[in-house]
């Protein structure tokens, strides 16, 4: 059996502008676009994960309104919790791993990603809590 103390757990952001959702583009590995957000760091709740991601990421200060989706991701130890949130204060900018971070409609989303991020968008207009395994 697998030490659950090692389990990865990630929170994201959904931050919606008309109909377009917030991506950033991180400037290791692959260079993927993703929902702003990270790790959770020890002592640290969820909650808080996800704000101090998106002002370290974006320089946006966010209100979480509600989850999104939980998606455990075995293959890498992982649980990721998505979030929406709304923009309440800061300026939008690239920071900390991130080299670039932008708008873009839902339908169109820049590349590259990550096979995983379609149905999570997917899910943030639904009108229940996704969990699913990715």
């Amino acid at each position: 059996m697998k030490d659950l103390s090692r389990v990865l757990v990630v929170a994201l952001v959904f931050i919606c502008k008309d109909d377009a959702i917030l991506l950033v583009r991180q400037n290791y590995g692959k260079g993927y676009w993703s929902l702003p957000g990270g790790v959770m760091e020890a002592g640290e709740s969820i909650d808080q994960t996800a704000i101090r991601e998106v002002k370290e990421e974006t320089g946006l200060e966010v209100r979480l309104k509600r989850v999104v989706g939980l998606y455990s991701k075995p293959s890498e130890s992982a649980l990721a919790v998505t979030f929406e949130g709304e923009v309440v204060g800061g300026r939008l900018q690239a920071a900390h791993e991130i080299c670039e971070c932008d708008y873009f409609p839902m339908d169109q989303l820049p590349r590259p990603i990550r096979a995983h991020l379609r149905q999570r968008v997917q899910d943030l207009h639904l009108p229940y809590v996704a969990v699913r395994t990715q």
